[in-house]
């Protein structure tokens, strides 16, 4: 079957060779930057560069964070293939996304003096196929840009007194026919991670308390290519290459104090963990005719990391040492993924896109534990510790875009995905699974400030490779089984979202949605000649009602000129019967509530600004075979800056990220077998903190 999927999407990628220039610049330049917001399509809010003045862009990306009610998004690129992987950018009416590169990477290459306007599409129009998003944002190129470059220097002061450093370069210059441009990322962290801990028996009684001091050291370098050409004039390619090398290092100790402070036990141990990955995409556009094009999208990405070995040795205050606990792990991952699209429009006011995509990819674990008792070194064993796991997924696709009139627009899809994976090693086992994913969304534009989005969808999770393997964490005491039997979780989800603007620059939203799953993802306890573990698995049907509101408002009327606030805020009900215990409870994860602010304050005559964001979350609660966790935020984290452009026009920003350094809670109730017997055997009480980071950071554009 993989191969017939794979000749039958090669071969619509040779018809479409055989037959829009993804990044030709648009002269919009006389456009005219003097008035702040232009008339644009229905449906389309146009801003010009001057909109942006008082928060003094240096790159698009700084303009694009800006836009009214818009919030920039990747897509969901952690899932295989490249269906998911589309964000809701467009560059020249084309979206530059791709998994090689993320959206803020284009975006920061782009010196704000090479932006003609920017367009907020607001509802499904036929020329634009928002896949799944709400709105998108097209930035459009001034014609002719030539040589432009960026860059970005960042020092960082941890609170244990280590200084990192962050630096991104990039350079665009024109070669020919060719648009090639040229970056570099690399930095070097150091930082220190504060542990409290209590632990207290099944009496409640204080048996030991715990400091931990965690050093980490962290480098990485990631290079990136990218190409285009127009080849003429009705087809274009683009090439995006990356590449990342990285080193991690942590030195740990835990001192152990008994209920009258005397030394009770140490805990060392020192990790190391080292990668490197690459990645490449091109895609191909052209005009098959003047109602017809095609897109064909290639990705190849491999990577694979080392850990250790890894020695956790563990001392007794009285009788030195005791033991260790040695891992060793090693893996790698790759896909491959071939998407070819097509898109008609012949029919006004319609737009059809349809195509197909395959992907193919694999990920091989290694994990090896071993016991040292001084003398001799044991191996443990330890189930589904070797193991590869391999998918080929295929799907078709069409959505089709109806604008009913100026008001009503309807946005509908079909995908229709089969795929196979198969696990060998220490698990062995093949599964197929087809299903079908439908939606429909339908936008309805009252007037030129209030909308309404209607959405019905169906979605299907992708297995987590990491699932398939067992996994260790030494540190935590903590040790999951891989599970080769769990499914992937089905949800339909209804959603509603009105959406007001007011104001040349302000915007509110309030969404409501509700989700029916099946086959919840969550934690199922596997029985073994050696125990009872935790593993991945499917725990029945759930529900989730969430309600999430935006805010974007400026606040002259509060005294406060060129201020701005965004306001988020996200509640979750979420509702599963618990496979132990048989009662109602939260889904393992989610937090109830979310609220996230973000203020800025510009002084456009003095060439200063300022500003804070604040992000809380609720508690959050994890169900698993033999333990209960519930994670507390604290008092949140508020960070806060001050930036001028006063010198040579580069933004100078210096802040503080953490300011409150209150660190998270977790509760962690351990029992004496199943959770559902309730017999607590200890609890646990721990605070971690990373502390107050304090920061400059350069941003220039030449």
């Amino acid at each position: 079957m993989r191969g017939k999927v794979f000749d039958v999407v090669a071969g619509a990628a040779t018809l479409a060779l055989l037959g829009n220039s993804a990044w030709a610049f648009r002269d919009d330049a006389g456009a005219g930057p003097a008035n702040t917001q232009q008339e644009g399509q229905a449906g389309i809010a146009v801003y010009a560069p001057a909109f942006f003045a008082n928060y003094s862009p240096v790159t698009a990306l700084d303009m694009v964070s800006r836009v009214p009610g818009f919030s920039l998004s990747n897509g969901d690129t952690d899932r295989r293939g490249l269906g998911d992987s589309f964000g809701n950018l467009l560059i020249n009416g084309s979206r530059p996304s791709n998994k090689s590169l993320t959206l803020e990477t284009v975006l920061q290459r782009i010196p704000m003096e090479d932006v003609a306007t920017i367009e907020l599409i607001q509802e499904a129009l036929p020329q634009y196929n928002m896949r799944g998003h709400p709105r998108l944002v097209n930035v459009i190129l001034r014609e002719g840009a030539g040589r432009s470059g960026a860059w970005t220097g960042n020092v960082t002061l941890s609170d244990s007194g280590r200084v990192g450093t962050r630096h991104q370069l990039s350079y665009s210059f024109p070669v020919g026919d060719f648009d090639i441009n040229l970056g570099i990322d690399t930095g070097f962290s150091g930082n220190r991670v504060r542990r409290r801990e209590e632990r207290f028996d099944a009496a409640d009684m204080l048996e030991f308390t715990a400091r931990d001091s965690d050093q980490r050291n962290y480098a990485e370098a990631i290079p990136t290519l990218s190409v285009n050409w127009d080849i003429d004039d009705r087809s274009s390619l683009r090439l995006d290459a990356r590449a990342q090398a990285w080193t991690w290092h942590r030195n740990r100790a835990n001192y152990g104090f008994d209920p009258s402070g005397d030394p009770l036990f140490i805990e060392l141990n020192d990790t190391e963990n080292h990668g490197s990955s690459w990645s490449v995409t091109s895609t191909y556009a052209r005009d098959l005719g003047e109602h017809l094009s095609s897109e064909t999208i290639f990705l190849a990405s491999r990577e694979r990391w080392e850990d250790g070995p890894e020695p956790y040795a563990f001392y007794d205050a009285q009788a030195g040492f005791v033991g260790a606990t040695i891992f060793n792990a090693a893996g790698e991952y790759e896909e491959t993924a071939l998407r070819q699209t097509f898109n008609w429009n012949r029919i006004e006011n319609h737009n059809l896109e349809f195509g197909a995509e395959t992907a193919v990819n694999a990920r091989d674990t290694d994990i090896n534990l071993f016991e040292d008792d001084g003398v001799t070194v044991t191996p443990i064993v330890l189930p589904v510790t070797q193991t590869r796991v391999e998918e080929t997924r295929s799907e078709l696709f069409a959505n089709h875009v109806w604008q009913v009139n100026d008001r009503l627009s309807v946005e509908s899809g079909l995908r229709y995905e089969f795929s196979e994976i198969e696990q060998t090693g220490d698990a062995v086992q093949s599964r197929s699974f087809t299903y079908a994913k439908p939606s429909i969304t339908v936008n309805w534009r009252q007037d030129e400030d209030n909308r309404i989005r209607l959405t019905a969808r169906r979605d299907v999770a992708q297995l987590e490779f990491n699932k398939f393997a067992s996994s260790v964490d030494i540190a935590d005491n903590n040790s999951t089984l891989g599970n080769p039997d769990y499914v992937p979780q089905r949800t339909w989800t209804l959603e509603a979202e009105w959406e007001h603007r007011f104001g040349e620059d302000g915007s509110a939203s309030l969404q409501v949605g509700y989700d029916m799953v099946e086959d919840l993802d969550g934690w199922v306890p596997i029985t073994t000649p050696t125990g009872v573990f935790d593993a991945p698995g499917n725990i029945g049907d759930g529900t989730n009602l969430r309600i999430t509101g935006n805010l974007t408002t400026p606040l002259d009327r509060f005294g406060l000129s060129n201020a701005v606030l965004d306001v988020f805020l996200e509640w979750y009900n979420t509702n599963v019967e618990d496979p132990l215990t048989g009662e109602d409870r939260q889904w393992s994860g989610p937090r109830e509530w979310e609220l996230a602010l973000d203020f800025r304050q510009t002084f456009p005559q003095s060439g200063y600004a300022w500003g804070w964001d604040y992000h809380w979350v609720s508690d959050g609660e994890v169900y698993r075979a033999q333990r209960f966790e519930l994670f507390n935020n604290t008092d949140g984290d508020l960070d806060v800056y001050a930036e001028t452009t006063n010198w040579l026009g580069m933004t100078i920003r210096a802040g503080v990220d953490g300011v409150f350094n209150n660190g998270d809670d977790r509760m962690r109730v351990l029992y004496d077998g199943s959770r559902a017997n309730g017999v607590i055997l200890a609890t646990e009480h721990r605070n971690v903190s990373m502390g107050q980071t304090v920061y400059l950071r350069v941003v220039d554009t030449f």
